[in-house]
């Protein structure tokens, strides 16, 4: 009886010490468990989450590169009456029309006073054009209009006329644009009174252009009707009826009056 009672006290004194090595142990355990709202953002985040703040910047960044600066626009405005100067000498040179003719010498006398008006602008505002301020899309751009251009200079007579009043009134149509969505975006009045006294300019350009692609288009369709192989084959054909009906000595109007009745003058 004495031994059982010692161990019933021993067992009863050691309890609750093995009741806290218990709750150590299983303390430790879940310790090493990182419980769902202690992990970092990161883990429990989506990855189109995770990857938000990456891509909010990158379209903060492209946004800005897009976005019209003074140096920007000025960069653009000078390729463009450069080119504009050139593509009016090679009309003036490569026409066929006296309209297409009349038109590049327009083109050259107004965007050379154009680009002149700009530059003065443009230094009033402490800024000279370089090809820096230009976007990756910008240079794309000007990369297409100049094939284009490449394309026109190789044609001639009135498919030349066609092609260049369409180059320019896609162009014109393009730079207006641009102009007319820019302007409230710059910073220097000098420049904002440049792109307002442009506008009517650029417009007058697109009608123009516009004017002599009808015209060529019109003239096309003129000549084509002339040389239409119909027409020339219902030329022949009726030269042929016309020599059969008598007009050779010996066709058959002779063997008609004949058949007729007309006096002979042999037989007289």
């Amino acid at each position: 009886m004495k031994w059982m009672g010692c161990c019933v006290a021993f067992a009863l004194a050691m309890s609750p010490a093995l009741a806290r090595a218990e709750d150590k142990g299983t303390t430790k355990t879940s310790g090493n468990i990182a419980a769902p709202g202690n992990q970092p953002m990161s883990a429990t985040m989506p990855p189109s989450e995770k990857e938000g703040g990456a891509s909010t910047s990158a379209g903060a960044s492209a946004s800005k590169d897009e976005a019209m600066t003074d140096a920007r626009f000025v960069a653009k405005m000078h390729h463009a009456n450069q080119d504009e100067i050139e593509a009016g000498k090679m009309a003036e040179k490569n026409g066929k029309s006296a309209e297409v003719k009349s038109f590049g010498k327009t083109l050259v006398t107004d965007h050379t006073k154009a680009d002149k008006d700009l530059l003065a602008a443009a230094k009033k505002a402490g800024i000279s054009p370089g090809d820096s301020a230009l976007t990756s899309k910008d240079k794309e751009q000007m990369k297409v209009q100049k094939e284009k251009m490449d394309q026109v200079k190789r044609m001639k007579g009135a498919e030349f006329d066609k092609a260049f009043a369409s180059v320019m009134s896609n162009g014109h149509e393009h730079v207006l644009s641009m102009v007319r969505d820019s302007k409230d975006s710059l910073k220097s009045e000098d420049l904002k009174a440049f792109a307002d006294g442009t506008i009517p300019v650029l417009e007058k350009h697109k009608d123009l252009a516009d004017q002599a692609m009808r015209q060529s288009t019109q003239a096309s369709a003129g000549a084509n009707q002339g040389r239409s192989p119909d027409n020339l084959g219902r030329g022949t054909k009726d030269t042929s009826s016309s020599n059969r009906a008598g007009t050779n000595p010996e066709g058959s109007r002779g063997d008609d009056s004949s058949k007729s009745g007309a006096p002979n003058p042999e037989k007289r």
